[in-house]
């Protein structure tokens, strides 16, 4: 297949964005987004990937007027918003773009559940990646989600770590078999390790009407590279389960998410979670997401009806 070829050339995730607009009629129907990893599997969303192409969608004549050197020089100065539709169910979202600045809504489905494994422990995730029980955040003031499964589309494990430091001082696994096994035992798709604080901190910046921001890292299942530098759906599903819990201090009402840091490649994303049902054991959910949208470079590719 074309499409799962072209992924694998990919060092990140790629969309390919079918246009269903017709020359017979004046029907705007929204281009469909098609999500790929690099290993050349298809997925059903990725975050970050979609904010990034509605961008790219916002900006794209302003984008291709100029060559590599346009970082800053986007031209649109008002408020766009740029629908699509996803391949996997049809469903559509609508992001937001102003200039760089990308928000994107969605409505989701909020999912728990916990990691059993009779083959793998939280003592062997960790040592997978150079971590020890000790680097795991405990407290009895704060419910920290430990070690469980938290979805808004994929499962992603959540394990607290006491600070950012010892977050990026995680490594990769170096066995990517074996980890993808071990991710297999427990029905998850990544580890996702975000930095934690303590209540002082949290009341404290309260008190500062200061902002506190997550470091997280994401060691994919088996995605075709060991780390992401940015990862939406995680990033979701992390702000999910702690509103859940009522772990909410940043005075926006944002969950704002470092990553990358330790691979040299920084990002921020925000996340806010709008309405949240309780009773249902599938919790209803608005998840939105906003991050700030820089293209450095351009590949054009001789492909009828793909776009990379």
């Amino acid at each position: 297949d074309e499409r799962t070829e072209l992924a694998r050339t990919c060092a990140w995730e790629s969309i390919v964005i079918e246009d269903n607009k017709s020359e017979s009629s004046a029907d705007e129907s929204p281009p469909t987004f098609h999500f790929y990893m690099p290993s050349g599997e298809e997925v059903s969303f990725c975050g970050h990937a979609a904010i990034g192409a509605c961008s790219f969608l916002a900006n794209k004549k302003s984008i291709i007027s100029h060559d590599k050197s346009f970082g800053s020089s986007f031209k649109l100065s008002s408020v766009k918003r740029v629908p699509f539709l996803t391949a996997a169910d049809g469903s559509r979202y609508d992001a937001k773009v102003t200039r760089h600045r990308v928000e994107l809504a969605m409505a989701a489905q909020h999912s728990e559940t916990e990691c059993n494994s009779q083959s793998y422990s939280l003592e062997d995730f960790l040592s997978e990646i150079g971590l020890e029980t000790m680097d795991v955040k405990s407290d009895v003031k704060i419910n920290w989600p430990t070690y469980l499964n938290s979805s808004v589309a994929r499962s992603k494990t959540l394990i607290p770590i006491v600070s950012s430091e010892r977050v990026n001082a995680a490594i990769p696994p170096e066995n990517p078999t074996k980890f993808r096994e071990m991710c297999d035992s427990i029905d998850s798709t990544g580890i996702y390790l975000y930095s934690t604080f303590s209540k002082n901190e949290i009341e404290g910046a309260k008190a500062n009407k200061k902002d506190l921001a997550f470091e997280c890292r994401q060691f994919p299942r088996a995605s075709g590279y060991p780390e992401d530098p940015a990862t939406g759906i995680a990033a979701g599903s992390l702000a999910a389960s702690l509103h859940k819990r009522q772990i909410i201090f940043n005075n926006r009402g944002n969950y704002d998410v470092l990553q990358g840091t330790a691979m040299g490649q920084p990002s921020k994303i925000g996340v806010k979670i709008g309405d949240y049902t309780t009773e249902e054991a599938n919790h209803s959910l608005n998840v939105s997401y906003s991050g700030i949208i820089v293209i450095d470079s351009l590949s054009y590719l001789n492909l009828v009806g793909v776009t990379k």
